[in-house]
């Protein structure tokens, strides 16, 4: 089966961190994510919050597929679990290689749409619903970063 032509693949996973993720933890893989993402043409996010992990994908199926399977292998991190998988022909987060925005406990619970774990997205056995969710988390990122730039502008 042939992909319409300028196909993406928009990913969506979640996994545990094996142990705790500090902010120079972070920061390091972040660097390594932005710099590998861009050479293949991946953009998305990155969300962490309380050992959980869920990344959004988005680029070449090509390179969607092998990013997953060295995601897949990392070591940082266990039960992998795909939530979205499908093929779109607009990026959602096309100036990110990695968003990512930091979730500190003392201030989250102020923020609007606050969430305090991913455990109900991650851990949900209807598909529907969990795409549903993982995609309104997507459009509350997308918001809190819009208006973080016209803050700053």
């Amino acid at each position: 089966m042939s992909l319409p032509e300028g196909a993406l693949r928009s990913l969506v996973y979640s996994s545990e961190a094996v142990t705790r993720f500090y902010q120079d933890d972070l920061d390091q893989l972040l660097v390594q994510a932005r710099q590998h993402n861009q050479s293949v043409d991946i953009t998305g996010i990155l969300l962490y919050k309380n050992d959980q992990f869920i990344q959004f994908l988005e680029g070449p199926p090509e390179a969607v597929d092998a990013l997953m399977e060295t995601i897949r292998r990392d070591v940082r991190h266990t039960n992998v679990r795909i939530l979205i998988d499908e093929l779109t022909l607009e990026r959602q987060f096309d100036e990110w290689t990695m968003g990512y925005h930091p979730m500190k406990n003392q201030t989250s619970a102020a923020l609007p749409g606050f969430r305090d774990s991913f455990a109900d997205i991650a851990e949900s056995p209807d598909a529907l619903t969990t795409g549903r969710a993982a995609k309104e988390l997507a459009l509350w990122f997308r918001v809190r970063a819009a208006k973080r730039n016209e803050v700053a502008a």
